[in-house]
Order: C-alpha cells, then sequence, then structure tokens
C-alpha cells in the first residue's frame, strides 16, 4: 500500500541525530544527521541499511525521500 501524503509517514523514533519511520508493509526507515543519508531497512529486524545520500542534509528532503522510497518500494 503507497502513500498518499508525507504527512502519512509512521514515525517511530525521533532524536537530535536520528528519526526513523515505518512503512505500511513494516520496513523500516531511517534519517541519521550526520550521515547526511537516509536508510531502507534490508530485511525486517535486520538493523542492516540500504544508504541513499541526500542532496541536501534536513528533515523535509529526508522525509520527501523517504516517502518516495516507500511508494517506489510498495508499488
Amino acid at each position: 500500500m503507497s502513500l498518499r501524503r508525507i504527512s502519512d509517514l509512521d514515525q517511530r523514533v525521533a532524536t537530535k541525530n536520528v528519526v526513523e519511520w515505518q512503512s505500511p508493509s513494516g520496513t523500516r526507515y531511517r534519517y541519521e544527521r550526520d550521515r547526511a543519508a537516509v536508510g531502507q531497512e534490508m530485511g525486517a529486524g535486520s538493523e542492516r541499511y540500504d544508504w541513499h545520500v541526500l542532496e541536501k542534509n534536513d528533515l523535509a528532503h529526508a522525509k520527501r525521500r523517504v516517502f518516495e522510497l516507500i511508494n517506489e518500494d510498495e508499488l
């Protein structure tokens, strides 16, 4: 199931440097400010991520990239 709006993202963790979301299918996505990247979990519960470097290192761009990754993965 894809998402319609960025505001539909299911945020699970939020600290100063890390924000995590979970997709409707259960895949976790992680933004790490220090890496300037968004990670897509490689397997449920594996805590191993495929990292995607952001063009601009801020939360708005991270959310947008997670939204795109979820919709690509869910389709």
